[in-house]
């Protein structure tokens, strides 16, 4: 469909972006100067109208604002956190928990935003997470590289199974197909959840029965992950953070040590507690589920367009829907008033402290909020125009049953490109269910590699790590945060590829 030159200028928006990223140039102009020229070449070569441009960029925005909604309350919780001296708090406990710095990553890198994962993503596990591990010393950008690496492996099943549901929606699985997908999918990551355990732990200095301990959190969090995930694809992540929080507690501790008082640590944890308690009730129990349901959802319809090389998109709902309800939006602002209320009851909220958190907050919303949006509109341009489908079908068509190999890369491309596993799903499941159909391969099977590698990508992608950074007072440094993970990424790639293989050839025999 699209000529080769085609496909190489298809390419040169993303490789702007990825070079001034690299180069260590500011997140927010970098995508910005990235986007304008997705829509200069989605308006000549491309063949995009004007009217097509304007919708590309109106589900941009659509999708930007979706994550900023969770992103932005999320960093008010931390703020809140902050002020209240709430981080101190829960930080001196996980120094009583983990007396080394090794199992201190286990707790605050691995196990804990992998854990909040399961209710509200978009970096928000990170936002909570890396400071913490920056208010006992270690570096900023270390610590929000760490996270990252340490949290992957539960984006597909967080936010209450959001990347999970649309793969499946996407790429319009029967029940049977879907089940298989889900099976295949809570094994492979249950495999890399133990491996970016090993890969934190490797972030610090390590002491004598470190490594064990933080194999078997993995393990423990990987085991739970597969047995939820049958049941209840959006509680598999939440359920495995806990499981594996409750490993760090029994593990953690030296031989004779005490562990921190329980009702300290549960009044400085309340928003996590309220957010963790309300979100699960909220998504996960049938009568309050479908009781929300009945709220209207927010999804305007935009029109289609035909661009150049025969592509057309037809008129179709803004993606993601709008749930009010069942959106992480009222959770994370109940955690953020509960937190401030318990705080301020306890004579934790300082004189002047209310205005000095809304300061800051306003100050890093402008910052994250700026960043997503180019980010968010770029791909939309990508998408309109047919700049992300001809690179695909390039890539397919060149490779044939080499695609099997570049499957897991390309969605962690497209996590890269749209900062959330969700959005890389939304693009390449389709594609790959077919491509997989062409193949003669099960289509779960290269689905499991796509949402695996997506997860992957939020390691490396600089809309998460902006939060992440933001939240750590390392803001400016995403490229640093990036090349940390280059490795690490790499790792965790080679394993998706080695569990594809076998699933291939446990299939075929």
């Amino acid at each position: 469909m699209w000529p080769a030159w085609a496909v190489v200028v298809a390419v040169a928006p993303i490789a702007l972006l990825t070079a001034l990223v690299l180069r260590s140039r500011p997140l927010t102009p970098s995508a910005w100067i990235s986007a304008c020229l997705a829509a200069v070449l989605a308006a000549t070569v491309f063949g995009l109208p004007l009217s097509g441009v304007g919708v590309a960029v109106v589900r941009g925005m659509w999708t930007g604002v979706w994550i900023l909604l969770i992103v932005l309350p999320a960093l008010l919780v931390f703020e809140i956190l902050d002020r209240s001296g709430a981080l101190d708090h829960l930080s001196d406990a996980a120094d009583q928990l983990a007396p080394t710095e090794g199992r201190r990553l286990t707790l605050l890198a691995f196990a804990l935003p992998s854990f909040l994962q399961g209710a509200a993503g978009f970096g928000a596990p990170i936002a909570m997470s890396a400071p913490m591990l920056v208010r006992r010393g270690m570096a900023p950008v270390a610590a929000v590289a760490a996270c990252l690496i340490g949290y992957q492996w539960s984006v597909t099943f967080g936010s209450m199974g959001s990347s999970y549901f649309m793969a499946e929606a996407t790429a319009r699985l029967t029940e049977p197909q879907a089940a298989s997908f889900a099976l295949r999918a809570s094994v492979l990551l249950a495999v890399t959840a133990v491996v970016s355990g090993a890969l934190v732990l490797r972030r610090g200095k390590r002491a004598a029965g470190d490594r064990w301990r933080v194999l078997v959190v993995g393990a423990a969090m990987g085991v739970t992950l597969i047995a939820v995930v049958q049941a209840q694809p959006a509680l598999g992540s939440t359920a495995a953070g806990l499981v594996g929080l409750v490993a760090c507690w029994w593990l953690l501790p030296g031989r004779g040590s005490t562990r921190p008082a329980g009702g300290p640590l549960l009044v400085a944890a309340a928003p996590y507690v309220v957010l963790t308690v309300s979100a699960t009730i909220g998504f996960a129990l049938p009568p309050v589920r479908s009781l929300f349901e009945r709220v209207p959802e927010l999804a305007p319809v935009l029109p289609g367009s035909e661009a150049a090389f025969g592509f057309a998109t037809a008129d179709a709902a803004v993606t993601p829907v709008f749930r009010p309800l069942l959106h992480p939006l009222p959770y994370v602002l109940l955690a953020a008033l509960v937190g401030y209320l318990v705080y301020r009851r306890r004579g934790w909220w300082p004189p002047g402290a209310g205005h000095a958190a809304l300061t800051s907050w306003l100050a890093r919303c402008r910052k994250v909020g700026a960043s997503i949006l180019g980010l968010t509109i770029l791909a939309a341009l990508l998408t309109e125009a047919g700049m992300i489908t001809a690179l695909a079908t390039a890539l397919a068509s060149g490779l044939g049953a080499g695609f099997v190999a570049v499957s897991a890369p390309l969605g962690t491309l497209g996590t890269v490109l749209t900062g959330a596993t969700t959005a890389s799903n939304a693009l390449f499941s389709s594609l790959q269910a077919e491509v997989a159909v062409a193949l003669g391969v099960l289509p779960a099977i290269l689905l499991s590699g796509q949402t695996a590698g997506g997860n992957v990508g939020n390691a490396l992608t600089p809309a998460v790590a902006a939060v992440g950074t933001s939240a750590a007072g390392a803001g400016g440094r995403e490229s640093e945060v990036i090349r940390r993970n280059l490795s690490g990424a790499a790792i965790l790639l080679l394993v998706i590829l080695v569990g594809l293989a076998v699933q291939l050839v446990l299939a075929a025999g």
